[in-house]
């Protein structure tokens, strides 16, 4: 884990491939010292997250996650992770606040 403070942002580099619950844990032990900051968690080097990870981001407010493998991003948008917490493309748009992803649910209308 690789951490980088800046103003009133925190950025947390996640370097296991893995997030399972001891990683999960372990970072939100982690955040719980980075409470007044506007936290950001860099997923660019993950490959896999279990269910305890998601568990976890429900219980802390205030995180942002960005550089999502697209194989994470297909169970964040399963469990409506975006209603949890911000969803960012890379690091820029989250230091900006821009272009935020958002699960929408389209129908086509007859």
């Amino acid at each position: 884990m690789e951490i980088k403070t800046k103003d009133n942002i925190c950025i947390i580099r996640l370097l296991s491939p893995k997030i399972d619950k001891r990683e999960s844990f372990r970072l939100f032990e982690e955040l719980k010292s980075y409470a007044a900051y506007n936290v950001g968690i860099d997923l660019s080097f993950v490959n896999d997250c279990t269910i305890e990870f998601i568990e976890c981001l429900k219980e802390v407010s205030n995180i942002s996650l960005f550089n999502i493998p697209s194989n994470i991003f297909v169970l964040f948008n399963c469990m409506n992770v975006d209603k949890i917490c911000n969803l960012f493309v890379s690091e820029n748009d989250f230091m900006t606040s821009s272009h935020r992803l958002l699960n929408r649910k389209f129908a086509v209308v007859k």
